[in-house]
This record gives structure tokens, C-alpha cells and sequence, in this order.
């Protein structure tokens, strides 16, 4: 990422007001002392010109008012070692306060008294929150009875076939086969496009400031495109609709039978069986559970079991069993 880059545009004027005969508007690198009444220029007190009022100057490296001779009281230069007045060091001499200018503020959106408003919605809310939580959240105990324990057992089925699949260029399989390809967009990238750019106002503490133009990159993002492909593959697949499976209640499940061979060999058409699945119930009155087989075989059909239900709708809380 490229760094902001900086440019001077010249160096200008900073402004002063007369504290004692209140003219305005005096230039503080030139106009050292007031015209109007001759009293010294409040180094303090600067401020910038309006935009477009700017007036440019060179400068004099040792020109400014930016401290003041201990021995004479003349307004001296930063850069100065020793006064320009009587030529006393300049040693401990105490600089000014630099101007700094500021950044223009938000436009301030005016309020009203209406802070009633915001209490009454807050209030809204929070009724509504505990609304939902006694409605839909709160949980109570009760004791309800194993009406039956029910059972699932399943074996998936997988078949070898030829399917069609896509997939990025470098992530096509080499064996793949009837490869074809079209330009998609991945990604985008970055180009650069100009700066944004703002100026700054710098104080110099002599009496000028300096104008810096400050630019950062500006970017625009651009579609970067590769190859999208579809092919085909022979590979296994699980078929859903070919699973077998066996359900009943009680507590002794029995496998489902009919299944293929799980080591059938990888020719197209042939099916073989996957590792069996078992699902486990619970019926509490009209309701069901799915659970462990540990907590399917805690229980006894008629036996009773606490558990947490919805304080409300009355739904059974699964994982209190």
C-alpha cells in the first residue's frame, strides 16, 4: 500500500488583533508591532486568515515573533541564538504557543427536550424482552411419564457412477473427464485510481504558516476472472433413496437386512453398504425425544422422569433428560 504523500504549497501570513486598540487583521510575520498605536504583537494570539484571504511570503530564516528577548523584550525568531535587537543570548528565552489549525466540526444536530422519548422506548423494549422470555423462553419442572421407546436403524447405501461436478481449473481432478471451461470472476483486485487529497495549515511559530498538501491513494477494485470448468467423474455417491432401514419400540433393536456387500468392487452400477446408523426415541406422553442410547436405555416404558417444559406452550426440554 503506497504512503501519503506530501506537498508544500507555500509558505503565508498568519493574522493578529491589537490588544490594546483592537485593530484587526494585522500580519504577524510582517507587522510586528500595531500601526494604529505601536504596541507590541501578542505572539498568543495569531490566527489564520480565512480561505482565499491568504497572503504568501518567502520568509526569513531568522524573521518571526515566536519568542521574546529576556534582555529587551523584542520579538525574536526560533532560529535566532542571540536577540537582533541588542544582541543578547537568547538562552531560556520562552517560546509561544504554536496555532494549530483545527479541523472543522460536525454540524451539531439541535435536540430537543425530549428525553421522555428515549425513556419510553427503552421501556418498550425492555416489556417486549420480558414479554418473549415469559412467552417463549421461561421453563418450569414437571414429571412426565416413558409412554415408549422407539428405535431407527439404517444402513446407507453408496453407488459407483459417473457424475457431473465443477470446480476451479486447479482443483480439477485428473481423471476427469469431458472438461470444458468458462471465464468467471474469483476474485477482484485493487487499481490505483488518483488520491484523495486535503490541505493542511501548518504553524511555522515565526509569524507564517505553511500550506501542506497531504494526498492519499485512492483505489478502485476490478474483477480478476479464471477458468470455471465442469466435468464428469466416476466416483461413489450415496443414494438416500436406496438406504436400508428398520424401526419398531422396545428395548431390543434388530439391524436392518437386504443391504449390499461393503466392499463391493468400483465398477459402474454397483452399490455398496456404509457403516449402519441408529437413532433413539423417547415418547413422553404425545411427545418425542431424540436422545443418547445411554438416556434411551436410563428409562423404563411407564416410568416417570422429571424434565423442564416451556412455562407456557408446554414443550418438552430435550436436554434436561
Amino acid at each position: 500500500m503506497a504512503e501519503e504523500r506530501t506537498e508544500s504549497l507555500g509558505f503565508y501570513e498568519m493574522l493578529w488583533d491589537c490588544d490594546h486598540c483592537d485593530t484587526k487583521g494585522l500580519l504577524a510575520n510582517s507587522q510586528r508591532h500595531c500601526p494604529e498605536c505601536g504596541a507590541k504583537q501578542n505572539a498568543a494570539k495569531r490566527y489564520m486568515p480565512k480561505e482565499g484571504e491568504e497572503r504568501r511570503i518567502d520568509g526569513h530564516k531568522y524573521a518571526g515573533a515566536d519568542r521574546h528577548c529576556p534582555a529587551c523584550g523584542s520579538p525574536q525568531s526560533a532560529r535566532a541564538h542571540n536577540c537582533t535587537n541588542c544582541g543578547s543570548p537568547l538562552d531560556g528565552a520562552a517560546a509561544v504557543q504554536g496555532f494549530t489549525s483545527p479541523t472543522p466540526a460536525a454540524p451539531q444536530v439541535k435536540r430537543g427536550r425530549r428525553w421522555w422519548i428515549l425513556f419510553l422506548v427503552l421501556a418498550l423494549l425492555g416489556l417486549a424482552g420480558f414479554g418473549i422470555w415469559y412467552r417463549f423462553v421461561r421453563k418450569r419442572a414437571a414429571t412426565m411419564t416413558v409412554t415408549a421407546h422407539r428405535w431407527e436403524r439404517v444402513i446407507p447405501v453408496e453407488e459407483f457412477g459417473e457424475v457431473s461436478e465443477q470446480a476451479w481449473k486447479e482443483k480439477v481432478p485428473r481423471n476427469a473427464r469431458m472438461v470444458t471451461c468458462r471465464a468467471k470472476q474469483r476474485s477482484t483486485k485493487k487499481i490505483p485510481d488518483g488520491e484523495i487529497c486535503k490541505t493542511e495549515k501548518q504553524d511555522r511559530k515565526d509569524g507564517t504558516f505553511e500550506m501542506v498538501k497531504k494526498c492519499a491513494p485512492k483505489y478502485r477494485e476490478e474483477p480478476v476472472e479464471d477458468d470455471w470448468c465442469t466435468f464428469r467423474l466416476q466416483r461413489w455417491r450415496e443414494l438416500p433413496e436406496a438406504a436400508v432401514r428398520t424401526t419398531g419400540t422396545g428395548l431390543e433393536p434388530t439391524s436392518p437386512t437386504g443391504a449390499p456387500e461393503p466392499n463391493a468392487p468400483a465398477i459402474l452400477g454397483s452399490r455398496r453398504a456404509l457403516a449402519e446408523r441408529q437413532l433413539y426415541f423417547l415418547d413422553l406422553g404425545k411427545q418425542s425425544c431424540k436422545v443418547s442410547e445411554a438416556t434411551w436405555r436410563k428409562y423404563q416404558d411407564g416410568g416417570s422422569v422429571k424434565v423442564l417444559v416451556g412455562a407456557s406452550s408446554g414443550d418438552v426440554d430435550c436436554d434436561s433428560l
